[in-house]
């Protein structure tokens, strides 16, 4: 009988909570989505408006349930704080947009959240002159791209390839941008969409031709088509753009009055916008344009107002708000699951007193619900106290952690001065030798120490004392057997590829011993006949997880069969019992010179592991005669 009750209560408990929940009606969403049309325009022309818009979509979407309305809310919030150069703030709502977009499984959402945060950086890069800031800004530009490529979902992609293009043109590399700008152009013109991206690749693209010095005139042209393209959508963050490139084109020209008309109106159009980072281009331009013109006291007030705008815009400290933001998501999702189980728990406890609205046994359940009742009381005061030792543990072990990670610095910087000791010694003992191949020998034993050094040196310069920087390791090592062999980056066509996120450190010790090898054997022999040397040195990952590193140089080559034989010089058994012990295939051929590959697994096996540790000490013993 109790059976059949609590059955009874326990469907008459679901049917209830069922009914409780929050669920968006048509009608709302309806409404939410046209809102959300709405602000979109609203960014273009009037950001305070739009902010405040999408924080009301923000409350409505989240009181109605409404996930994708509550996804669109974040993500125009965020666009409209990175037009208030509030940056920690619209990448912390752009972390949430993306977090729900990737929920809804839409790509397109996602496109749109990772291209508004790569903006972010672009303008942090821009404003404090870092480029790592515009570095990251593109790693997120390219997440766009991939993601709007899915659909394919052409608005996505076409603004994708205008953040590429921007991005690319910040750092310099204005050959990169060209290519992007003109499929943003290609895109938009063949799949139409609204707002259309079409007037802002004319105007970025103008602004190249400017930069580069190709053609003011052609750079004028685009600039004009965009603007009634502009003024089509009401545009003012655009035409604000626009008319400031029309004012330095103009300037560079010596047209000085038409280059302080459409400064003024760009200066207007920065001071309507609200956009701090606007304002201050705008004020650039006019006050170059007023200087140019020899209306040195309009320029000198220019010029107060942007130097103080700029000082304040940059004083900002961006590496501290983006950690902030950071953590502040990793801390919101903690507190968001433990909200969701406090909701949980106190729907449960609900639920006890609800028992009564299924069954005819009032006091039997209100007696069940009491007993109940303590039980969570229990356990919670129990997740209360676990929480209080999980809390007090995990302070230790960070504690612990941080003593650890200064010990391993150490450490790898005893060993990195212990390896520049023989390295010295090796060194003294090379000066005192007449014999021309000992000499030779001893020296090459001294790049040998010296390439293992340098992996413990960067390990000890670094937060990650158990990795090893790839990009720097392989950069210093061949630019220090460069010098060690009088090549220098005139008389050396070096092409560095280094494709690879970091190693640990027991692969990455053989590895640059092997490439040591490689780069020496270039040195000494590819290039005694050869007018014009060229070497090039690739380190990646193929589709496979499989790591790849390729040394080619233009000698005249090697004969294959040689390189085969098992006896030989030492560096080249040492290569091989190297190879070896990383499980990988080493491959030689002659393509217009001599080209080593060797390929190891993705992940190497335990003992080829162990083998090598032995190996980077034990592989610089001389060979046996």
């Amino acid at each position: 009988m109790l059976r059949v009750l609590l059955l009874l209560c326990v469907g008459c408990l679901l049917a209830l909570s069922a009914a409780a929940r929050p669920a968006a009606t048509p009608a709302d969403t309806l409404r939410l989505r046209q809102l959300c049309r709405l602000t979109q325009e609203q960014l273009l022309r009037h950001n305070d408006s739009a902010v405040a818009s999408s924080r009301y979509i923000v409350r409505e979407a989240r009181r109605a349930g409404y996930t994708y309305g509550l996804a669109q809310g974040y993500f125009l919030l965020g666009n409209g704080l990175r037009n208030r150069s509030e940056f920690d703030s619209s990448l912390y709502y752009g972390q949430k947009a993306l977090t729900l977009f990737d929920a809804l499984h839409l790509d397109d959402g996602r496109s749109a959240a990772y291209n508004m945060m790569a903006q972010n950086y672009k303008r942090m890069g821009d404003a404090q002159g870092v480029r790592l800031l515009s570095r990251r800004g593109l790693r997120l530009a390219r997440l766009a791209e991939a993601a709007a490529l899915r659909g394919p979902h052409y608005a996505q992609l076409s603004w994708a390839n205008l953040s590429l293009g921007i991005i690319y043109r910040d750092l310099g590399r204005l050959d990169s941008a060209r290519p992007c700008y003109l499929k943003a152009m290609s895109i938009a013109r063949q799949h139409p969409f609204r707002p259309s991206s079409l007037p802002v690749s004319y105007a970025n693209y103008g602004q190249l031709l400017m930069d580069s010095g190709e053609s003011l005139t052609g750079a004028i042209g685009y600039f004009r088509r965009a603007i009634p393209l502009y003024h089509e959508q009401g545009n003012r963050n655009g035409l604000e753009h626009a008319y400031r490139n029309l004012s330095w084109a103009y300037r560079q020209q010596g047209n000085l009055p038409r280059a302080l008309a459409t400064a003024d109106t760009a200066l207007a159009l920065g001071r309507a916008i609200g956009d701090p980072h606007r304002l201050c281009n705008s004020l650039e331009a006019a006050y170059l344009a007023y200087r140019a013109a020899g209306r040195y006291r309009q320029a000198v007030e220019l010029l107060d107002e942007w130097k103080e705008r700029e000082s304040a815009f940059i004083n900002a400290d961006v590496a501290k708000a983006v950690a902030t933001v950071e953590a502040a998501y990793a801390i919101e999702k903690k507190e968001a699951r433990i909200a969701q189980l406090a909701r949980e728990n106190a729907h449960q406890v609900r639920q006890l007193w609800l028992l009564g609205l299924g069954a005819g046994a009032l006091s039997l359940l209100l007696g069940l619900a009491a007993w109940q009742y303590r039980i969570i009381r229990r356990k919670n005061a129990l997740l209360r106290a676990t929480n209080r030792t999980v809390s007090d543990n995990n302070l230790r072990i960070t504690e612990q952690a941080e003593r650890l990670t200064i010990l391993m610095k150490e450490l790898h910087h005893r060993v990195k001065n212990n390896l520049a000791i023989v390295s010295s010694l090796l060194r003294l003992q090379a000066k005192r030798l007449t014999d021309e191949g000992a000499v030779q020998a001893v020296r090459e034993g001294q790049q040998r120490v010296e390439a293992m050094a340098l992996v413990h040196q960067r390990l000890y310069q670094t937060a990650d004392v158990t990795t090893v920087d790839m990009q720097r390791y392989v950069t210093d090592l061949v630019e220090s057997l460069m010098t060690a062999y009088g090549y220098s980056p005139d008389d050396l066509d070096l092409t560095l590829t280094v494709e690879h996120p970091p190693l640990d450190v027991d692969r990455a010790v053989p590895l640059g011993l092997i490439l040591n090898e490689l780069l020496t054997n270039a040195f000494k022999h590819a290039y005694r006949h050869v007018p014009h040397p060229a070497l090039r040195v690739y380190l990646g990952l193929r589709a496979a997880g499989e790591l790849v590193l390729e040394v080619q140089d233009n000698g005249p080559g090697i004969e294959t069969g040689q390189w085969q034989q098992t006896s030989g010089s030492f560096g080249r058994r040492l290569i091989t019992s190297l190879a070896e012990q990383l499980d990988g295939r080493m491959e030689l051929r002659n393509h217009a010179g001599a080209l080593f590959r060797l390929v190891v697994p993705a992940a190497a096996p335990a003992a080829s592991v162990a083998a090598a540790k032995a190996t980077s000490a034990d592989a610089l013993r001389p060979a046996l005669p």
